[in-house]
């Protein structure tokens, strides 16, 4: 049995992870899979800024292909449950790549962010781990997430202004002009 499989979102995040010590005494690979990550070209920044942090600190990783496709489908008409569903594929993925290859654990970096929902991430993360007979690692990186910004800055890695998704990114842009709950018109059927 091998160690630690690591989701990682991003480069900043997976900085963060790195700064994790528990994690970083264990033999641990980092999985790079982030279908929701929306338009390609913000998916491919975010990709090379990831593999160039992997590369400086010699560190070991797995890149699945990018399939939006997946996140769509599973989002569609579910648009207010998007994070619960996006943290669930990304999850059963990286529980699913883990059990094939042998690790004990599985993490994700996205509780380095003071942005995401801790708390669903630990349960859904625990629930699809069990039930694949491993371990799922919670964690907190959130008092040092300032600090590896501008970390990960210093070290000239791009560091992304919304999640991933179309919508995050919509909800950023509505935010910065000041619009707060933003009623949208009501979804029919379609036509």
């Amino acid at each position: 049995m091998q160690g630690l499989l690591i989701d990682a979102c991003c480069g900043p995040c997976a900085l963060s992870a790195l700064r994790e010590q528990a994690f970083m005494s264990r033999e641990a690979r980092f999985l790079f899979y982030n279908p929701n990550v929306q338009p390609y070209r913000e998916y491919r920044r975010r990709l090379e800024s990831f593999e160039e942090l992997m590369v400086r600190e010699s560190l070991v990783y797995t890149v699945l292909p990018y399939e939006p496709e997946e996140w769509i489908r599973a989002v569609a008409y579910r648009e207010e449950s998007r994070c619960e569903i996006c943290y669930r594929l990304r999850l059963r993925r990286a529980a699913d790549l883990a059990l094939e290859e042998g690790f004990e654990a599985v993490t994700t970096t996205l509780f380095a962010s003071p942005y995401q929902d801790h708390e669903l991430l630990s349960l859904l993360g625990g629930s699809i781990c069990r039930s694949r007979g491993l371990e799922f690692v919670a964690w907190d990186g959130r008092d040092r997430y300032r600090a590896v910004l501008e970390e990960a800055r210093g070290m000239g890695m791009y560091t992304q202004p919304y999640c991933g998704c179309v919508l995050s990114e919509r909800e950023r842009y509505d935010r910065g002009r000041g619009k707060k709950n933003v009623e949208r018109a009501p979804r029919g059927p379609l036509p």
